[in-house]
């Protein structure tokens, strides 16, 4: 009886012996596989591994392509515009220093920046001043009506690429040419007045 208890005894001791061994056995190999995963996962030269950082840094052609991008709407890049001609009636440039006189209008043009001294007309038959009774001045009146041939000098012309100009051609107006005998007019005050091409016709 006392030796099937030890042999008993015997057989137990050995089969936990043989379960430890073979669970060190499973843990080792669970713990070995682990660690192949993630020298897998982490390892450079695995085709998985690699395809992915491929897939997240960015890729020479994406950056070709958006080089080429970048030079193209550099290329497209409009180039400045020449300014523009102002022309009259007769096809003639207006350009700084060219004598201009006072177009035929279908409305009397009519200069309201001129001094007070200034208001007035011309007499249509011999071309003097007449001045604005001081008596009469009205808003409608307090201006210097411009006749046609009246004369002028191109001060500069604006370009209306550049500028906001509804009239782009400044002229000047001297006082003390004393045109009346050349049936031309003499403005009483030297001013300036901005026109527009249709206003004027170059005659110099």
């Amino acid at each position: 009886m006392t030796k099937l208890i030890s042999i008993a005894l015997s057989l137990s001791s050995i089969l936990l012996s043989s379960h430890s061994t073979l669970g060190f056995s499973v843990s080792s190999l669970t713990a070995k596989q682990r660690r192949s995963s993630i020298t897998t996962v982490n390892n450079p030269s695995n085709p998985l591994s690699h395809r992915t950082t491929s897939t997240r840094a960015p890729s020479s052609s994406s950056s070709q392509s958006s080089s080429s991008s970048l030079s193209a709407d550099t290329n497209n890049t409009p180039f400045a515009t020449e300014p523009v001609q102002q022309i009259d009636a007769n096809n003639k440039v207006f350009t700084p220093g060219a004598t201009v006189a006072i177009a035929s209008t279908p409305h009397k043009l009519k200069a309201y920046q001129v001094p007070k001294a200034a208001f007035g007309t011309f007499s249509s038959s011999s071309g003097q001043f007449l001045p604005q009774d001081e008596g009469g001045i009205t808003r409608d009146t307090s201006c210097l009506v411009l006749p046609e041939g009246l004369r002028g000098v191109v001060m500069r012309v604006y370009d209306v690429n550049e500028w906001d100009r509804t009239h782009p051609i400044l002229i000047k107006f001297v006082a003390g040419l004393d045109r009346e005998g050349e049936g031309g007019f003499d403005v009483p005050k030297t001013f300036m007045m901005h026109f527009d091409a249709d206003e004027i016709v170059v005659v110099d």
